[in-house]
């Protein structure tokens, strides 16, 4: 095998070390396909020549990466990306001491290899891989994060589940999700605006990560959910989730296919009597975003258009992104003076991943992250004073999207987004009753701790309407909140689904497979 053996020493140690898997039957079968005796130079040659496409396939396959279909399937996103954040994307795979522990394991290779046998290390280092308890994410422990809680889920202390029972567990949910319907109040005049903030790359993980989770917008907002699960990773498919919120909790692929009528939640409220509108900092070109909202969200209202707001940076792919408070203030002002109850469903894209700002030293987006999500806040908390001093009842919800995996864990680099791990898809959803009465001012939120998703959402709008301005107290309104219904917690992503059980999580990759998930 000679100099092949380096080849997997070093994915050993990359292994044990937890920063890629190992798919150890292919690897012993290509290190012993690599160890036959072959006769002739031609065909050790053609061996060598063979070995390296196979050799660059089988780490990747062992990596923690994509699947080649999705790289594929995204050529056309990927290729928008600006130079200099392909740059920076592919530095977060590097990691030096790594890179320093193989260039010694190489200097170890050419200084010893008349004295070592290197192919016996690699062989017996290959032979002990299911002998000895895998690492990391591979460890078949049970239990996931510290941080996840066992709510309402009785069987957290119970061993791992069998490929089969999380597979009827999956369908079980899916059953009891396909059963879930909540409709809008008909035959009444709305006694209040509605106001969704979707933001993108906010989760409770990214919020730990900068130190901000008892930010002081959060604590203005009346109910705070800490287990709010987007289902999703990336922006279309929980901005689809969120414009459907009427009915349960669909599988991924459903979201592209017509949904019943009921199920779309801004055609809902336009049919009871409200204006949608649709707002965003961005162009929502990329990926063909808005267009997505059209076809498959419900969304009838066009996006506003030259908002006049100033630029405040520019995207991954180099388009502009427009300063949020800027941007909604013209919008409110414009419209305030409407008589029709507005329901606007705002975009921003301020915390993606990628985006330079000017003026700040550091264009990396993990050290601007920070920055930005300052600046949003207070921006939001601007806005919120904008729309107590307007006097109209309004219904304020912040929704992000997904997280942006500013962390990053074992298993995905930072930023990455693929694996819809509750560091990703648990954010902090907010609401806000300005101007309702009955409700006294700087009181503490109320703190749902279930696992909940958009159907929450949709019932606390259907429960609110009748209601009209008023919630009748504090009492009423944390009775109202107790009675939202939860969602047991399942994210997906193209194939890729998360199933979380109190502290278990088990992931099923897109050929099929089960395997605990323990970052």
């Amino acid at each position: 095998m000679s100099a092949w053996s380096l080849y997997f020493l070093a994915k050993l140690g990359l292994y044990w070390g937890q920063f890629i898997g190992l798919h150890w039957a292919e690897n012993l079968l290509f290190a012993a396909a690599l160890a036959w005796p072959l006769k002739g130079r031609r065909w050790h040659l053609a061996r060598h020549v063979l070995a390296v496409p196979v050799a660059l396939a089988l780490l990747y396959h062992d990596a923690f990466l994509p699947p080649v279909s999705r790289l594929w399937s995204q050529l056309g996103a990927l290729a928008s990306f600006s130079p200099d954040y392909v740059v920076e994307l592919a530095a977060r795979f590097i990691a030096w001491p790594v890179v320093a522990a193989l260039a010694g394991l190489v200097l170890a290779y050419v200084l010893l290899q008349r004295r070592l046998r290197f192919t016996t290390l690699a062989v017996l280092g290959l032979m002990t891989v299911p002998l000895l308890p895998a690492p990391g994410f591979w460890a078949r422990t049970g239990g996931t994060a510290a941080t996840l809680n066992p709510l309402e889920h009785g069987e957290a202390g119970s061993g791992p589940m069998a490929p089969g029972q999380l597979e009827a567990r999956l369908s079980a949910f899916h059953a009891t999700e396909s059963d879930k319907a909540v409709t809008l109040p008909a035959g009444i005049t709305p006694g209040f605006d509605i106001v969704m903030l979707s933001m993108c790359s906010l989760s409770w993980d990214d919020l730990d990560e900068v130190r901000l989770r008892d930010a002081p917008l959060l604590r203005r907002f009346d109910i705070v959910f800490r287990q709010f699960n987007t289902a999703a990773s990336y922006s279309g498919p929980a901005l689809l989730r969120l414009l459907r919120a009427n009915c349960g909790q669909t599988p991924q692929a459903a979201l592209y296919s017509a949904a019943p009528a009921g199920c779309y939640l801004f055609d809902s409220l336009a049919r009871a009597g409200y204006r949608p509108a649709l707002l965003m900092n961005h162009d929502g070109r990329f990926d063909g975003f808005a267009q997505q909202l059209r076809d498959h969200g419900g969304v009838a209202a066009a996006p506003a258009e030259d908002s006049g707001a100033p630029v405040a940076m520019r995207a991954f792919d180099g388009t502009p992104i427009h300063a949020d408070g800027e941007t909604l203030a013209r919008w409110w002002r414009k419209h305030s003076a409407d008589p029709a109850p507005l329901a606007l469903m705002y975009n921003s894209v301020t915390l993606h991943d990628g985006n330079r700002v000017p003026g700040l030293a550091s264009q990396r987006s993990q050290e601007t992250y920070k920055p930005r999500l300052l600046k949003l806040f207070a921006e939001l908390d601007q806005f919120i004073a904008l729309v107590e001093a307007s006097g109209r009842p309004t219904l304020l919800m912040l929704v992000p999207e997904h997280g942006g995996a500013v962390r990053g864990d074992a298993v995905q680099v930072s930023g990455l987004r693929e694996i819809p791990t509750p560091a990703v898809t648990n954010v902090p959803v907010a609401v806000k009753l300005i101007g309702f009465d009955g409700l006294a001012p700087g009181q503490a939120p109320i703190s749902v701790e279930r696992p909940s998703s958009y159907f929450a959402l949709a019932s606390l709008v259907a429960a609110l309407m009748p209601g009209g301005r008023s919630v009748g107290g504090r009492e009423q309104l944390e009775a109202l909140v107790r009675e939202l219904p939860g969602t047991d917690w399942v994210s997906e992503n193209d194939g890729t689904v998360l199933l979380r059980q109190g502290r278990r999580s088990d992931l099923r990759s897109p050929r099929g497979d089960w395997t605990p998930y323990q970052p």
